[in-house]
């Protein structure tokens, strides 16, 4: 991507001005409603109605399957944002396996994803633990009963960005899955993932003297950096500021992809109400951001090695991942807002914590035939997009950060295709889905799970 591009300076002009030679131009981001204030302030908003049930926070349990309320074979989208919520409700459920830890930290559950220190994939699925990782548990390492230790892991998903938050402190991440996984030669015989499989990531930050920690889903660790320091044992409190989740089910082996974030990580990119208390994002930059006269430029992090530096700007591109000329747009963002008012009264004692999160929307394809991406032929522009539902721009702050600039207009096969059109970023833009009729495998093409690549690497499977 051309960092100048990310200049805000040259956003509004940018998003605003379209194509007018294809229905399917880039339509600028939504000004209001403002997804990252309405979080904040707790409003409802939208006229949709997509109700949440007490069940998924009285008695979690994940969900097998997306409901299909339209008819058999046939969910709406309240149906995925459903099916998402509750599934983020039982992770962050308390584990009935070690009430100490909730159900994502499980390691009876889910896996860590670990890394040798050269970076390359080591071995996830054995019993040792002492792996370069972002632990989630400050427990014990199984082998060696020493304290575990948190290195540097600090890079995004791409192109291996880092962000700091306003204190200058760095953001670390974490990668889990769920156990069945570790079956690779089992799974490669198969043309997709089995119904269940889980693949998480969570990025945490520093909590600093202005961040209330009973706001956060909180973890201590010791986050020392340099092998030889790692004999100081002084613990630092991590709040967790973003949780992407993908599922699959029998009826969506594409995955369906959702994203949460904490309430006062960014602003909107575009005319936000609040200026101040941001985790990623100055008061004096979202000013300009509200008085559209921007003067910083957002979104640009770069690949860094240390665990403090600049503050990164940070300010979301598409409200709910969504715009405003995206297909179904209105029943997409109208089931987002209503599921994240309607899940409020359920979130006390254990849930309370969740009032500080929101779903941003979510990612799935409408004909699992089919695959992620339209293939155009005889030149003919089509969008590459067309089977795809939901938030179609879905992109999370702290985790995606510089991937947010996403362009779903048409493709062809004559030249004329937007400068863009070869990539959209938003998830299928890196895991790109192949339909049944394709025959296929998306357990062995190298594109739908990363992770299960470096599990099969790393465990010389």
């Amino acid at each position: 991507m051309n960092a100048s591009l990310r200049k805000v300076s040259m956003l509004f002009s940018a998003l605003v001005l379209a194509s007018a030679s294809s229905s399917f131009a880039q339509s600028a981001p939504v000004s209001e409603p403002n997804i990252a204030t309405i979080a904040k302030l707790g409003a409802t908003g939208g006229t949709a109605n997509c109700s949440a049930e007490s069940s998924w926070f009285t008695s979690p349990s994940m969900p097998s399957e997306v409901k299909t309320s339209d008819g058999p074979g046939d969910s709406s989208f309240c149906d995925f944002y459903q099916f998402s919520w509750q599934t983020f409700a039982y992770l962050m459920a308390e584990s009935k396996n070690d009430p100490s830890v909730i159900n994502f930290q499980d390691n009876t559950q889910f896996n860590q994803l670990e890394l040798n220190a050269d970076g390359s994939p080591a071995n996830s699925c054995d019993e040792k633990h002492d792996s370069q990782v972002l632990f989630i548990r400050t427990a014990k390492h199984e082998e060696n009963d020493t304290d575990i230790v948190i290195p540097e892991m600090i890079g995004q998903a791409g192109g291996g960005a880092t962000i700091y938050d306003q204190n200058g402190n760095v953001v670390y991440y974490d990668v889990r899955f769920s156990k069945n996984m570790c079956n690779v030669k089992a799974i490669q015989q198969q043309q997709n993932f089995p119904a269940g499989t889980t693949e998480m990531k969570t990025a945490w930050k520093v909590l600093g003297e202005n961040d209330d920690p009973n706001d956060f889903i909180t973890m201590d660790a010791n986050i020392t950096p340099v092998v030889s320091d790692q004999s100081n044992t002084k613990k630092t409190k991590l709040g967790m500021i973003g949780f992407h989740v993908a599922v699959a089910t029998q009826a969506h082996p594409e995955f369906v992809w959702a994203t949460f974030e904490h309430k006062v990580n960014s602003p909107d990119c575009t005319l936000p109400q609040e200026t101040t208390g941001w985790s990623f994002a100055s008061q004096e930059c979202s000013a300009g951001l509200k008085n559209n006269q921007a003067g910083c430029e957002f979104n640009n992090p770069t690949k860094q090695s240390k665990v403090t530096g600049k503050p990164t700007q940070i300010c979301r591109m598409y409200p709910y991942g969504s715009s405003e000329g995206d297909l179904k747009f209105q029943d997409n963002v109208d089931s987002i807002k209503s599921l994240n008012a309607n899940v409020q009264p359920y979130l006390n004692g254990n849930f309370e914590v969740l009032k500080n999160y929101f779903n941003v929307g979510a990612l799935w394809v409408s004909d699992i035939n089919k695959g992620s991406y339209t293939t155009p032929t005889n030149g003919q522009a089509v969008t590459q997009i067309s089977n795809q539902r939901g938030s179609l721009r879905l992109a999370n702050t702290v985790a995606e950060t510089e991937y947010q600039e996403v362009n779903t207009a048409a493709i062809n096969l004559n030249g004329k295709s937007s400068p863009s059109a070869g990539f959209v970023s938003n998830c299928f833009g890196c895991h790109n889905y192949e339909g049944l009729d394709s025959n296929i495998s998306n357990t062995t093409s190298n594109s739908l799970s990363h992770i299960f690549d470096d599990i099969a690497v790393g465990s010389k499977q």
